[in-house]
C-alpha cells in the first residue's frame, strides 16, 4: 500500500502532472438508479445538464486518449465516444469495467492509463488531476485511487486511475460478472490519495441527488 499527500498542490492551484502516458477513460453509465425511482443515472439533470455530460467534461482535463461509455442503447452517447456494454447486460460494475477495457483501441505503449469511474461521480473533474499527479510520483504502482467518504474514508475503486496492463491482466484472469469490485481490485498495488468526502460523493439516493442539485444549481 502506498500513500500520497492528497489534493493540495501547495500553491492553491490545480496542476495536472505529466506521466508521459496516454490517458483513456471508461465511464460506467448503465445504472438504473433503483433508489432514485428507476431513472437512468446518465440522464439525470444537474444544473441543466445531463450527469453523463458533466462527467465527460470533467475528464477533459486529463484524458488525451479514448473515451469509452459503458451504457445501453437508450442512453445517448456524445459523438467521439466509444459505446459498449457487457454481454449479457446487467453484469454489474466490474463486468462493465472489463467491457470498457476491451473497447479501448489497441495499446500503443506499456504504460497507458485508464481512468475508471461511474457516471454518478459529478466531481470527477476535481478527482482526476491529483490521481495523475500521484502516479507521476509513483511510477512503479498499478494505479491510484482516492480515499474518502463518510463517516470513515475508504478506497474509491470506481473513481480510480489504473495502469492499463495490470488492470487488464487482472480482469482477464478473474470472473467479472456479478463480482465485487473491492474484492477483485484490492490486490493491485495502488497509491492512496486522500480526498475530501464531498469530492468523492456519488449519487445513489434521493438525499445525494438533493445535495448535488443544491451544489450545482440543479
Amino acid at each position: 500500500m502506498r500513500h500520497d499527500r492528497g489534493m493540495s498542490t501547495g500553491a492553491g492551484q490545480v496542476a495536472v502532472g505529466r506521466t508521459g502516458a496516454v490517458v483513456h477513460a471508461v465511464v460506467i453509465a448503465g445504472g438504473s438508479g433503483e433508489r432514485l425511482g428507476g431513472m437512468s443515472k446518465a440522464d439525470i439533470a444537474l444544473g441543466g445538464r445531463r450527469l453523463l455530460d458533466l462527467v465527460l467534461d470533467g475528464l477533459d482535463a486529463v484524458v488525451d486518449g479514448a473515451l469509452v461509455v459503458v451504457a445501453p442503447g437508450s442512453v445517448q452517447v456524445p459523438e467521439g465516444c466509444r459505446r459498449t456494454l457487457e454481454d449479457p447486460p446487467g453484469g454489474g460494475p466490474l463486468a462493465g469495467v472489463a467491457a470498457g477495457l476491451a473497447a479501448l483501441p489497441e495499446a500503443i505503449g506499456q504504460d497507458e492509463l485508464v481512468f475508471v469511474c461511474g457516471v454518478d461521480t459529478p466531481a470527477v473533474g476535481a478527482l482526476a488531476p491529483p490521481l495523475v499527479r500521484a502516479l507521476s510520483r509513483h511510477p512503479g504502482s498499478d494505479g491510484a485511487v482516492p480515499v474518502g467518504g463518510a463517516p470513515e474514508p475508504y478506497r474509491q475503486y470506481l473513481q480510480g486511475l489504473y495502469r492499463r496492463g495490470p488492470l487488464a491482466r487482472l480482469l482477464a484472469a478473474a470472473p467479472t460478472r456479478d463480482r465485487g469490485v473491492t474484492r477483485t481490485l484490492r490486490v493491485l498495488d495502488l497509491v492512496e490519495v486522500p480526498v475530501p468526502a464531498d469530492v468523492c460523493r456519488d449519487l445513489d439516493s434521493p438525499a445525494d441527488l438533493a445535495w448535488w442539485a443544491d451544489r450545482l444549481g440543479g
